[in-house]
């Protein structure tokens, strides 16, 4: 029985990082000397600088080592061995689903004495050959959203096409073959997979970046012919944050069209606000850590019909729907012939017409006749 409790602990365990990997990263490389020679067992340790997290491991005989399914952030490498000067590399930011491999070199001196590198060159992406940007927190929280959907910064991505009815393409792609995923969970919907739906409802508060993968995806990530979009979300750190904002839109701001001013229309209604928070800190320093947030809206607009439905909407009068239009009214005197047959105007009930004539009522559910077309209408929304 606890063989099988083992069994099943490490499969869930590896079950959830087999999930992450698409919203989490890696830091590896190797350790040398001066000469260029590898230098096995040197002890390499792993500091998130937001956290205070370490983590701890040996190289292997072949001077390698590889930290993986690490969260996005910023973290310093520590390199220490015996007959060697400890090596610090700090501020190595590390973006989601991009592997970063940071190699140590190592001169000869006591451990006591450290070699800080502060300004190296930029770490190149060599590890594989995707094709993709990765959105910031910064970038997601700094430009401007309408709607507050951090998705739509996917269309500036190169690649990306937006086309009629919001129907999203990359490099060619069908619109339907995108994929995304939020902490390495999927996020799709499945009756129309638009990337931009924002399902989950995410905001630029509970994001701390994603990728846009447009060509060459790897095994973690290449499930689709188009984009794969990986989302993370943010984590508390070692220090208390919070903020409450509301954005609102109203019709006193707006301005007026010229022509509707002109006809002395009123200014459609545009009531929009969006309201919330967000908190995040320690439980336990350098251990345990939370974060959440919260986002609520409220709506009224005053839309055409035909621009909330996407076409004319046809609204039938009292007697149209009670099943009876009337197409023309009938002159007896100047009767309508079509293909040798009068039409004359209706007859009492049970009566019937004489040979070769028609009545001018008819009784046909589903008919487009009697039908009036509105120009507009008033809507009203809210979710929370």
């Amino acid at each position: 029985m606890t063989a099988l409790r083992r069994a099943g602990i490490v499969f869930l365990a590896a079950f959830a990082a087999v999930l992450a990997q698409t919203s989490t990263s890696r830091i590896s490389g190797s350790v040398l000397d001066s000469t260029g020679a590898v230098v096995p067992n040197a002890t390499v340790v792993l500091l998130n600088e937001a956290t205070g997290i370490t983590e701890k491991q040996q190289t292997t005989d072949a001077g390698l080592y590889s930290f993986p399914s690490l969260p996005v952030g910023t973290y310093t490498v520590r390199v220490e061995a015996a007959g060697f000067r400890t090596f610090v590399r700090p501020g190595i930011v590390l973006q989601v689903n991009t592997p970063a491999v940071v190699d140590a070199t190592l001169e000869v001196g006591s451990p006591a004495e450290s070699v800080v590198v502060s300004a190296a060159a930029e770490l190149l992406q060599t590890s594989s050959a995707t094709l993709g940007n990765v959105v910031e927190q910064r970038a997601i929280a700094d430009l401007p959203l309408n709607g507050r959907n951090p998705l739509t910064l996917l269309m500036y991505e190169p690649g990306v096409t937006q086309r009629s009815g919001n129907l999203v393409t990359v490099n060619g792609a069908r619109s339907t073959a995108n994929n995304v995923t939020i902490d390495g969970i999927e996020a799709n919907e499945s009756t129309y997979s638009n990337p931009t739906n924002n399902i989950f409802r995410l905001n630029p508060d509970n994001v701390q970046e994603f990728k846009v993968t447009t060509a060459n995806p790897t095994a973690e990530e290449g499930r689709n012919s188009g984009a794969n979009i990986s989302i993370a979300t943010r984590s508390g750190t070692n220090e208390f944050h919070g903020s409450l904002f509301e954005f609102f839109r109203n019709t006193a701001l707006n301005a007026q069209e010229f022509y509707a001013n002109a006809q002395g229309q009123k200014k459609p209604v545009v009531q929009l606000n969006q309201y919330g928070f967000e908190v995040g800190g320690p439980i336990r320093k350098n251990r345990t850590f939370f974060f959440t947030s919260w986002q609520g809206q409220k709506v009224n607009f005053a839309d055409p019909i035909d621009k909330a439905f996407g076409e004319s909407v046809d609204l039938y009068t009292p007697t149209a729907l009670s099943g009876i239009f009337r197409y023309w009214v009938a002159d007896p005197q100047n009767p309508l012939v079509i293909k040798g047959q009068r039409v004359l105007p209706g007859r009492p009930a049970g009566s019937a017409a004489p040979s070769g004539e028609h009545s001018g009522a008819a009784r046909a559910p589903g008919c487009a006749g009697g039908r009036q077309v509105a120009s507009g209408r008033h809507r009203r929304h809210r979710t929370t």
